[in-house]
């Protein structure tokens, strides 16, 4: 195991896993009032709390390529291969890595947590959708009395569902 001096990258590095798990908890309760405008059918408000998420993505998006830049430094200092490297590797690596081992547990549960609740938003979104989509085609599929050049064709085309001997 190497042990990590301060003019090393794992300061900056533990600085952006902490800014990236903020802003992970905030994708996290925007997931979580989505559910909740999605059970009570506020499509509306669902606009503001995307406005919200794109925000958060965006910053997560720049976080994401700094922890990058600084991951690839840490491969060669540490001669690890770019293609092995995760952040339980470098914890695995370096001494006194507690704190960084604690930030990358919490980043990946969190991330965890975010997908589950997105999976069920996406879940709340789909279902209803797919509801919509098939009473769509029940109806396109409905010739109805008329041809499609206009002529009334006496014999209809959509028959009960009931029994005619009822």
């Amino acid at each position: 195991m190497r042990k990590f001096c301060m003019h090393d990258q794992i300061p900056e590095l533990l600085t952006i896993l902490r800014d990236e798990i903020r802003f992970y908890h905030d994708l996290l309760e925007c997931e979580h009032r989505k559910t909740t405008l999605l059970a009570e059918g506020r499509v509306d408000e669902l606009m503001d709390c995307n406005k919200a998420e794109e925000d958060s993505v965006t910053h997560l998006q720049g976080l994401e390529a700094k922890r990058l830049r600084i991951c690839e430094k840490l491969c060669e200092e540490l001669n690890i291969p770019r293609e092995e490297f995760t952040l339980i590797r470098l914890v695995e690596t370096l001494e006194d890595s507690r704190e960084l081992d604690e930030s990358a547990t919490l980043l990946r549960n969190v991330v965890r947590r975010v997908q589950i609740v997105g999976a069920r938003n996406r879940d709340l979104i789909e279902k209803p959708l797919r509801y919509v989509e098939g009473m769509l085609s029940v109806f396109a599929n409905a010739a109805g009395p008329y041809q499609p050049n206009g002529t009334f064709n006496a014999e209809a085309s959509v028959y009960p569902t009931f029994s005619q001997n009822a």
